[in-house]
């Protein structure tokens, strides 16, 4: 009981943080953000770009939350205009993905030049127009680690090694999974205006292979129906939701053992960890929903869209949710 009502004392505190964080991002993205993307009248975004900015948004809103309550500060406005931007060029940048050759070389020729890729496969020049942006209002100081880290995720979207019947085996998708989403949480990082220390550094990008891994899952109908290949359809196709429980629980005891090394006061490591124990118990709802499905019919129905997608609006999944996050621990 004395462990329970220390998981409540520390998610309090989380659960304000979202809450705040999110209210933020709401009112800044309803006021602000198409003002400051200072678009060219010559470029107009339709409504299908603009929902998807609304998403990758909400999903940056997270990682925001997160980045706060560890320095336990809200975010700065020009960071949440950062944040706005990144999410925007996010967004659009997987559209643009599609859009790569698909012949041998594609990866070699965009390697490390998302200038040059931008200019070439997006015509409208929205894509450069919101990078430029994004660099000139970074800190200066994370201006080399930021295109560092651009160029990582660039290359592996572009590279095509997740696209079906590319020669990819589990150990490789692996490494591409956890790299994608470590680099993907650093950039948003790398927004906000106080140094990233080497220890942090670890600790966010543990939370990124986390994430990825988590909305590789929660995509996994999506990803199989445009032949994107990630570890849940590689091991739900065998069948074995068994392995990919096992690496959602490593992947979360790695990430907590990284927060749980950070130099900063118990209170702020704690609840940081509380406001990620809300994504993670989405998580387990999730693998639990699936192991239902299994063994009510022996096997997954990958290619049933109704009862593959978890939705989170159904009241059943939102009150297992609630009770994951409230009743168990790291």
């Amino acid at each position: 009981m004395r462990t329970l009502l220390a998981h409540w004392c520390y998610l309090a505190p989380a659960t304000a943080r979202l809450a705040c964080t999110y209210r933020q991002a709401g009112l800044y993205f309803r006021r602000r953000a198409l003002r400051d993307l200072d678009l060219p009248p010559t470029i107009l975004p339709d409504p299908l770009m603009h929902r998807r900015w609304r998403h990758y948004f909400g999903g940056a809103g997270f990682l925001c939350a997160v980045f706060c309550q560890l320095r336990g500060k809200r975010l700065r406005p020009a960071e949440i205009r950062r944040v706005c931007l990144l999410a925007a060029l996010a967004g659009f940048f997987d559209d643009l993905a599609d859009q790569v050759c698909q012949d041998d070389d594609s990866g070699k020729r965009w390697r490390d030049n998302p200038e040059h890729y931008g200019r070439t496969a997006d015509s409208s020049g929205f894509a450069l127009h919101i990078l430029q942006k994004i660099y000139d209002s970074l800190p200066p100081e994370h201006l080399e680690a930021f295109k560092q880290n651009l160029h990582r995720v660039f290359n592996i979207e572009t590279a095509g090694r997740q696209r079906q019947g590319a020669p990819v085996d589990q150990s490789e998708l692996g490494a591409l999974t956890a790299e994608k989403g470590a680099c993907s949480v650093l950039l948003f990082r790398l927004l906000l205006d106080h140094p990233l220390a080497d220890a942090e550094r670890r600790a966010l990008s543990e939370l990124g292979s986390l994430i990825q891994l988590a909305d590789d899952m929660f995509d996994l109908w999506f990803d199989r129906l445009n032949g994107t290949v990630t570890l849940p359809t590689l091991l739900l196709e065998k069948n074995d939701l068994k392995q990919l429980q096992d690496l959602l629980e490593r992947q979360v005891s790695g990430t907590v053992r990284a927060f749980r090394q950070l130099p900063v006061g118990v209170y702020r490591r704690e609840s940081t960890l509380r406001t990620v124990h809300f994504l993670v118990s989405i998580s387990r709802v999730c693998l639990r929903h699936y192991h239902r499905l299994q063994k009510k019919r022996g096997t997954l129905p990958l290619d049933n869209r109704k009862a593959m997608v978890v939705d989170m609006a159904r009241s059943g999944h939102r009150g297992q949710t609630v009770w994951e996050v409230m009743m168990n621990d790291e």
